[in-house]
C-alpha cells in the first residue's frame, strides 16, 4: 500500500530580534509614518501578511521594538546587581553595564541599535512612557538593594535619596552617550558619582 506523503503549510516563525533590528533602521530613516509593513517585510524577508497578522499595523509593531528593547535592555542593566551584597559594587556594575548598552561603537547588534532607538522621532509618545517605566523600575531595584543594606550605615543613610539620584545618574548618562560623549568621560562619572555612596558614614 503506497503512502502519500502531504506537507502541511504552517506559517514560518518570525525571527523578533532580525525583525526589530531591522525596524528600528527602517524607523530612523523614514520615520514611524513613513514605514511600512511592506519595508519591514523586504528588509527581513519575512512575508507582509505574515507581519500584518502578528503586528496589524506599524504604529503597534514600533509599539513592540520600543517595550521589547527596553525590557532587554533592563534585564541587561541590572544583570549583575542581585550578585552584590555591597551596595557600591551592585551600583557600579548597573552603571557600567548602562555604558556599555548606549555607547556607540562599531557593533552593528549593540549600541548603535540603542542610541538609533532613542533617536527615533517618539510621535505616539511610546519610547517617553516605556522609557519612564524602566526608570522606575530602575529606581525600585536600586532602592530595595540601598534599603537592604541601610544597617551599614548611620541612621542618617537615606536609602530614597540616593536612589533618585543613581537613577537621575543613569538618565543623564544615556542622554551623553547618545551624544557622543566617550566611554571614558562616563566611566569617570560614574565612578565619580559613587564617592556619594561611599562617602556615608557606617557604623563601625
Amino acid at each position: 500500500m503506497q503512502i502519500e506523503n502531504y506537507e502541511i503549510s504552517r506559517p514560518i516563525p518570525i525571527s523578533l530580534s532580525k525583525t526589530f533590528e531591522a525596524s528600528i533602521h527602517e524607523f530612523a530613516i523614514h520615520g514611524i509614518e513613513g514605514t511600512s509593513l511592506q519595508q519591514i517585510s523586504i528588509v527581513t524577508g519575512v512575508a507582509a501578511d505574515h507581519l500584518s497578522t502578528t503586528f496589524q499595523d506599524t504604529e503597534n509593531l514600533f509599539s513592540n521594538v520600543v517595550k521589547w528593547y527596553l525590557t532587554r535592555y533592563e534585564h541587561q542593566i541590572l544583570s549583575g546587581f542581585a550578585m552584590h551584597s555591597n551596595p557600591v559594587e551592585a551600583i557600579r556594575i548597573a552603571l557600567y553595564e548602562c555604558i556599555e548598552l548606549f555607547c556607540e561603537d562599531d557593533c552593528p547588534h549593540g549600541s548603535l541599535l540603542s542610541v538609533e532607538l532613542m533617536e527615533l522621532s517618539d510621535t505616539t509618545g511610546v519610547i517617553s512612557a516605556e522609557m519612564e517605566k524602566l526608570r522606575k523600575k530602575v529606581l525600585a531595584r536600586i532602592f530595595r538593594k540601598l534599603n537592604d543594606t541601610k544597617s551599614r550605615f548611620t541612621p542618617e543613610f537615606n536609602a530614597v535619596e540616593l536612589a533618585e539620584y543613581y537613577t537621575g545618574v543613569m538618565v543623564i548618562m544615556i542622554r551623553q552617550a547618545c551624544d557622543g560623549v566617550g566611554r571614558n568621560e562616563l566611566y569617570d562619572l560614574a565612578d565619580s558619582s559613587l564617592m556619594r555612596l561611599e562617602d556615608q558614614p557606617v557604623i563601625h
